[in-house]
């Protein structure tokens, strides 16, 4: 079952499917991070009213993302693969090589 991760209300990052999570939001200047078990790694962030997401890092995972459209407040992202965990934080770094 694929992961679906979406903004809630002004401060909650939600994960359903097969991990489900809600994660309370810290950062109003960089946005948010999660990152996956499969090396997926997305921000999302509120902006205006709405909640953004984007990737930032590909993993191994189906990561599709459907823009907010003028009925919804949040984008919505969905993975697709063998994801078994999240981690929520809000900085990350990765390698020059």
């Amino acid at each position: 079952m694929p992961v679906v991760i979406t903004g809630a209300s002004d401060d909650l990052i939600e994960v359903d499917g097969d991990i489900s999570a809600e994660f309370t939001y810290k950062d109003e200047d960089q946005g948010d991070l999660l990152a996956f078990s499969d090396g997926t790694l997305i921000r999302i962030t509120f902006i205006h009213g709405i909640w953004r997401i984007t990737p930032a890092a590909k993993g191994s995972g189906n990561l599709t993302i459907e823009l907010q459209n003028e009925d919804e407040d949040t984008d919505t992202a969905t993975l697709d693969g063998d994801v078994r965990w999240v981690v929520h934080g809000q900085s990350y770094a990765k390698s020059q090589a």
